[in-house]
C-alpha cells in the first residue's frame, strides 16, 4: 500500500487536535509503521512525502487451548466455537475495549467511591496507587483526569517507562486482578453491555490488538489475549448467576404451589 502525506508550513489545532493517523492506536515509537521507497517532492509551499508500507501480516490472534477455554468458560464447545474479534471502539463489539467511553465507580483506598471515565483510566492509574510518593499520587490524579482513554494510556505507559521506581512493587502480580475488578464493574452497571457480553455465549473472545502481547493477541497469534480471557470468565460467571436466579425463582414458585395445595 502506498502512502502520501503533505507537510505544510502552517500550524493549526490545539493540545488535543487529532492527527491524520491518530486513531490507528500507535502511541509508542516502537509501534511506528515504517515506509520504504520514500520520495520527497516540493509542491508550492508544501512538501509531499510518499512511500510504501511494509506488508502487514494477517491478524490471527491467539486462541486459548481447548483445555484453557473450557476452564475459563464451560459454555464454549471445543473445536466448534466461532471467534469474535474486538479492538476499535467503533467495531460491532467495540464496547468490549477498555477504551470504550463507559465510566465506572470503584472504591478507593479510603473506602469512598471514585468515578473513572473508562476502564483504561482506572487500570493505568493503578500502576501507581499506594506508592508513598507525591509524584505517584499526582500521577494517579492526572491519569484519572485525562481527557480520553488514549491520553490515559499514554500517560500511564510513559510514566511506567520513564519512572519505573514509581510503579507499585506488586504490579505484575496484581494487574490481572485490577483489570478483572474494573471489567466486572463495567459489565455489571451497564445492562446493555451485560446483554452484549452474554449474547456471545459459546464464542471465543479475542482482543485483536497487534501491539499488546499480554492483553491482546498480537499480529500473528503470539499474544496471550488476557483481556479476551477475562471477558469470557466474566461471561461464564454472569451466566451462572443468571441460571442460579432462574432456579431460585422456579423453586420459590414450586414452594408457593405446594403451600396452596396444602391450604
Amino acid at each position: 500500500m502506498q502512502v502520501y502525506a503533505f507537510v505544510a508550513p502552517k500550524i493549526i489545532g490545539g493540545k488535543n487536535a487529532p492527527s491524520p493517523v491518530g486513531e490507528l492506536g500507535m502511541v509508542e515509537m516502537t509501534q511506528a509503521l515504517e515506509l520504504i521507497d520514500v520520495c520527497y517532492e516540493q509542491i508550492g509551499p508544501d512538501m509531499l512525502i510518499s512511500g510504501f508500507l511494509h506488508p502487514v501480516p494477517d491478524l490471527t490472534p491467539v486462541i486459548p487451548s481447548v483445555e484453557e477455554t473450557s476452564a475459563i468458560d464451560p459454555s464454549v464447545t471445543a473445536y466448534e466455537s466461532s471467534i469474535i474479534f474486538f479492538y476499535k471502539t467503533w467495531d460491532p463489539y467495540g464496547a468490549f475495549s477498555n477504551f470504550s467511553p463507559h465510566a465506572i465507580q470503584m472504591p478507593c483506598e479510603s473506602g469512598n467511591y471514585l468515578t473513572w471515565p473508562s476502564v483504561e483510566h482506572y487500570y493505568q492509574a493503578h500502576k501507581f496507587v499506594g506508592v508513598n510518593d507525591p509524584v505517584a499520587r499526582n500521577c494517579v490524579e492526572d491519569i484519572r483526569s485525562a481527557k480520553s482513554p488514549e491520553e490515559a494510556a499514554r500517560m500511564g505507559r510513559t510514566m511506567q517507562r520513564q519512572h519505573p521506581d514509581l510503579v507499585r512493587s506488586d504490579w505484575e502480580s496484581v494487574k490481572i486482578d485490577v483489570m478483572y475488578k474494573a471489567l466486572k464493574c463495567k459489565f455489571s452497571i451497564y445492562p446493555h453491555l451485560n446483554s452484549m457480553l452474554l449474547s456471545t455465549a459459546g464464542s471465543v473472545l479475542v482482543e485483536a490488538s497487534p501491539h499488546d502481547l499480554f492483553w491482546g493477541g498480537g499480529r500473528e497469534g503470539e499474544g496471550l489475549n488476557y483481556l479476551g480471557r477475562l471477558l469470557m470468565q466474566l461471561r461464564s460467571e454472569f451466566l451462572g448467576e443468571s441460571s442460579s436466579s432462574s432456579n431460585k425463582i422456579s423453586i420459590t414458585h414450586q414452594e408457593r404451589e405446594n403451600e396452596l395445595k396444602k391450604a
